[in-house]
């Protein structure tokens, strides 16, 4: 397969957007160094750092570039790797039976004289096979040998977040044209910083980076600082979405302006990067802080201004122990070098706590959001840029501000207002130049759409009293009235919004004997408030027994499912708390925040915003153990909230909006549970594609009920009866019929299926 001479990359999509990519070369060696690699937004953010590094790799060693030269196209397959993961086993670590399958993606080309070139450039393979046939069974050995015994979490760097691809190019450099003189001047004289950062000032000239919309009255305190010589380092304080980064970006634009207006003068630079950025590709010790180093060197004493992003990733330490902020911040220290980097105020309060000598450096600026009056003015002008043919009235600027100021309360304004329009203008057509005007009800639906709230929870437009909410979730949940009738309250105070803004929805605790439909409660009401039942976040807290379990629940980092990582991606949704009074009491003290402040912070102060979820906990307390549970035992109201106040702590117990006991099913609840759950199994797609109708007779439905229902467990069992002696019957009987169509299958109390008439 020839092609143009050129550079092949091979891209990788990650978590939260983002894009690495890696020059694939021809294998110099085993201690050549490794190709280069970069990491970011798009494609063309990778190709800038990709060409950057290798004319620095070139400037050293001229010969480079043949290592990275291929005439031939790249295709990719994938190949499924069993490996065996490392266990825990009576406090000794072992390879483990249970084989964790990798899902990996290579690349190959044929070769002119015969054969194939296999790469791996995940791991830095490259080899040729004779046929490409016995290329999946070559990667099985070799990655399932070197990945043995691997801990499950050193395996989860290789989840996918998408396709994998080789893509072919050939930078402007190895062309021979270049974009400004002045850009490979920078490139010349900065080789490390221009591989990690942009520099905004000049793409503020080249109209290569949005203006934000408005002003903002914290320019005037930061064009202040920086006119300082010796330059300081600035800390932008302030809560998430309140336009940190584009008050940074407005410097960038005031910094252009002055060196326009006074060329003869020193005017700064501002380098743009990240913590990400700036050690990306590094994986070999000492790597990154040779990167660090240089990057130190070459902004020593130039009056230049680098801009980092976010704090907290710059001082969290890095797989050796070090950090980056180690390296930087005593530099800026001595004046050499000057930071800006941006937090909120419980970061900066936590990072005080652990880092005071490296925070003394910075001069701390405070970013607040904007009062009302100001945000009723930007959501039409920025409305106004997003959407140029739809006209919104003051009505509907109102409504959109309640919306996101009541129901989106993990960032602040304007960014919440930006992110909504611009989902908005993404979801019109661009091709229609229909004038529009968007109306208050158009903008509670838009919003529902946005949010997965039902519109009729949020549009004034809509009448739902509790009788109808609690009539929604008994379609879900049966037997249980009382309780439905309860978690439909806690819904209605929401659409009155008058639920406490500083607290979850609604904090409920659940207790009832097992099996009678407490998580399927949680789960209708995360139905129907958010559209979804996989909204519902649940933990079994039989899993957060032991010390240690607290930090369980806010561990982040790339493959963590904790709770403070799945509600930051989903601050709409339900926490189910399983077995609440098997946790471990360090979980408890944790979540006395997240109940009473609707936050879980972790130990950089890096806050979960928890106030727009409905925390629900489960629990068998009340429940007699000196006799079997069985049909009419349960547990009334008064008797489930003086069991919880006898287990729990009072400053854990007051934290809870209501207890709601859950009453054992009777005979009759049981069989309509039945019912429930054979019109569930008709949606599936067999029978609805065959449009093919279920019949259980009575009897069927009787001895379904009876072998359903347990003494102890509920009616758990029940979903694994209608398998075994409904669901799989039907299934052997479509199997050995395929002809089946547009017909009713009968089925008896002995499991036997018949084709014939409605029972």
């Amino acid at each position: 397969m020839s092609a143009k001479p050129g550079l092949r990359v091979y891209f990788v999509p990650h978590a939260g957007g983002l894009l690495s990519g890696s020059l694939i070369d021809h294998g110099g060696g085993l201690f050549s160094p490794p190709p280069p690699s970069a990491i970011g937004r798009n494609i063309d953010e990778v190709q800038r750092q990709l060409e950057a590094l290798l004319q620095r790799a070139i400037a050293q060693e001229p010969r480079t570039l043949d290592r990275y030269l291929w005439d031939v196209t790249f295709a990719t397959r994938e190949v499924t790797v069993e490996v065996h993961p490392q266990v825990a086993q009576e406090k000794r670590l072992v390879i483990g039976a249970r084989e964790i399958p990798l899902r990996l993606t290579y690349a190959w080309s044929a070769l002119k004289k015969g054969g194939f070139r296999v790469v791996l450039p995940r791991f830095g393979w490259s080899f040729v096979v004779e046929s490409l046939e016995i290329a999946p069974e070559v990667l099985r050995q070799a990655v399932s040998t070197m990945l043995l015994g691997e801990s499950a979490g050193a395996l989860m760097e290789f989840q996918r977040f998408g396709d994998e691809w080789v893509s072919e190019w050939t930078p402007k450099a190895l062309d021979g044209g270049s974009d400004e003189e002045e850009g490979e001047e920078l490139a010349r004289e900065f080789p490390t910083v221009t591989a990690v950062a942009d520099e905004w000032v000049e793409r503020v000239a080249r109209r290569r980076l949005p203006m934000p919309v408005g002003e903002d009255p914290a320019l005037g305190d930061l064009v202040t600082l920086v006119s300082r010589r010796p330059l300081p380092s600035v800390l932008l304080v302030g809560p998430s979405g309140v336009g940190k980064t584009s008050l940074v970006r407005r410097l960038a634009r005031s910094l252009l302006v002055e060196r326009r207006a006074h060329p003869e003068r020193h005017v700064p630079r501002m380098w743009s990067t990240s913590a990400t950025r700036m050690i990306a590709g590094m994986t070999y010790v000492g790597m990154w802080q040779e990167r660090c180093l240089a990057l130190v060197k070459e902004l020593s004493h130039e009056g230049d201004l680098l801009f980092v992003d976010r704090l907290v990733p710059l001082l969290q330490a890095q797989p050796d122990g070090g950090s980056i902020g180690e390296v930087l911040l005593p530099a800026a220290r001595e004046g050499t070098l000057a930071v800006i980097a941006e937090c909120t105020r419980p970061e900066l309060e936590a990072c005080r706590r652990r880092f005071g000598g490296l925070l003394e450096v910075f001069q701390v600026v405070s970013v607040e959001e904007p009062a009302t009056p100001a945000v009723l003015r930007f959501i039409p002008t920025y409305a106004q840029r997003k959407l140029p043919r739809t006209t919104m009235p003051p009505s509907a600027v109102r409504r959109m501000a309640t919306h996101l100021a009541t129901l989106q309360r993990d960032s602040a304004f304007p960014g919440k207002a930006v992110r909504f329009l611009d989902w908005i203008a993404a979801s019109q057509d661009p091709t229609d130049t229909t004038a529009r005007t968007l109306s208050p009800r158009e903008v509670s639906s838009r919003f529902a759409r946005f949010s997965g709230i039902p519109e009729e929870l949020i549009a004034d437009e809509h009448a739902v009293t509790p009788e109808a909410l609690a009539a929604t979730l008994q379609r879900s949940v049966i037997g249980q009235d009382a309780a439905c009738a309860s978690a439909a309250r806690v819904l209605a105070r929401l659409k009155a919004g008058l639920n406490d803004p500083d607290r979850p929805v609604g904090t409920l605790l659940f207790l009832g004997p097992t099996g009678v439909g407490k998580t399927e409660l949680a789960r209708a009401m995360a139905a129907y408030l958010f559209g979804d039942p996989a909204r519902m976040i649940r933990l079994d807290m039989s899993e957060y027994m032991f010390a240690g379990s607290g930090q369980r629940l806010l561990a982040v980092g790339q493959g963590s499912q904790s709770l403070a990582t799945k509600v930051r991606e989903r601050p709409l949704s339900l926490v189910l708390f399983d077995e609440i009074e098997k946790a471990h009491p360090e979980v408890f003290d944790l979540l006395l925040g997240m109940l009473g402040e609707g936050r879980l912070t972790d130990a950089f102060g890096t806050s979960v915003d928890c106030r727009m979820t409905v925390v629900v906990m489960t629990s068998n307390l009340g429940v007699s153990e000196s006799r079997a549970v069985g049909f009419g035992e349960g547990i009334a109201g008064d008797s489930a909230t003086r069991a919880a106040r006898r287990h729990f702590r009072p400053e854990f117990f007051n934290r809870l909006d209501q207890v709601i006991g859950f009453n054992a099913l009777t005979p009759v609840d049981v069989l309509k549970i039945v019912d429930l759950e054979i019109t569930k199994a008709e949606g599936r797609a067999g029978l609805q594609r065959r449009r093919v109708t279920l019949s259980v007779s009575a009897g069927a439905r009787a001895r379904l009920a009876d072998l359903g229902w347990h003494p102890t467990r509920g009616a758990r069992p029940l979903q694994r009866v209608i398998e075994e002696r409904v669901i799989a019957p039907v299934a052997a009987y479509l199997a050995a019929h395929p002809s089946v169509k547009d017909a009713v299958l009968s089925v008896d109390a002995e499991a036997r299926v018949s084709e014939g008439a409605l029972l």
